[in-house]
């Protein structure tokens, strides 16, 4: 039996992730979305369901080395995909495979369609990109911690994913659907923050202090409407991988490595090509 993978956050820190960023960045990001664009700010991304999600990751990793990755661009069209001067636009998450020691994008970037994400042009990817970091970027400043906001370090640009991040998780991604059935129907990512507290599963993580309260993305498995998490799948089955996984040690589960990855930490706004 596998230990858990590497994307994997316990229950407890999901659901503060998930109230941080409902409690402190929604409500900012709410407001300046339903003024300008007249919509609700959005909190999470579904896949229309598990095939498709694992359709998606399949064609993501394809290929991909040791040494690649995946980048997670925050980005904010609006609705129609286009980008209007001063317009915040809706957030939304920008996937792109890195080559390299160096993280390079490959330069194929996809954009979530309402079902699942589809190949976007780079021109387009970067406006949308661009309006994100010029606009919400900049006004989730105040929501950062006391030392961030001193430091002049600004919020999340992208996350970056480790090969073997990737390639775990779409092979739990496989496994629960063969053995869960019918009670894994979909897949989804939810919008969270990190929090004041340094994460620490099943031992404390380097640089957790310095991620604290930025913002991130979390993965759940779905059913039907409802998130549920590898433990509510199967909790016996789950007392023994967490067991092995805190024995192995092979649980470096901060889900979304650094939030603000190479090339790029500076805060131009566009894609770190």
């Amino acid at each position: 039996m596998e230990p858990l993978p590497k994307t994997f956050v316990t229950k407890q820190e999901s659901n503060y992730r998930e109230l941080w960023f409902n409690y402190y960045k929604y409500p900012i990001l709410n407001v300046i979305t339903s003024l300008q664009e007249g919509e609700q700010e959005t909190r999470k991304i579904d896949f229309v369901n598990i095939d498709a999600a694992i359709d998606f990751f399949n064609n993501l990793t394809k290929g991909i080395e040791e040494n690649d990755g995946v980048r997670v661009y925050f980005a904010s069209p609006s609705r129609d995909g286009n980008v209007y001067k001063d317009k915040c636009g809706l957030l939304t998450l920008i996937f792109v495979k890195t080559n390299g020691v160096n993280h390079l994008d490959d330069k194929t970037y996809y954009a979530f369609n309402g079902k699942t994400f589809d190949k976007i042009e780079e021109d387009q990817a970067r406006l949308w990109v661009h309006n994100y970091q010029n606009i919400k970027r900049n006004i989730l400043f105040e929501t950062l911690s006391d030392n961030d906001r001193t430091s002049f370090i600004h919020e999340t640009k992208h996350v970056w994913f480790s090969s073997e991040q990737m390639i775990q998780t779409l092979r739990e991604m496989i496994y629960q659907k063969g053995k869960a059935g019918s009670m894994v129907t979909g897949f989804g990512i939810r919008f969270v923050s990190y929090t004041n507290l340094a994460y620490s599963f099943p031992k404390r993580v380097s640089g957790t202090e310095d991620r604290r309260q930025r913002l991130t993305i979390g993965f759940t498995f779905m059913n039907k409407n409802r998130d549920i998490g590898i433990e509510d799948i199967d909790s016996e089955e789950f007392n023994y991988r967490y067991e092995l996984t805190k024995d192995k040690f092979m649980g470096d589960t901060f889900d979304t490595g650094d939030p603000t990855p190479p090339p790029s930490t500076d805060d131009k706004a566009a894609l770190d090509v």
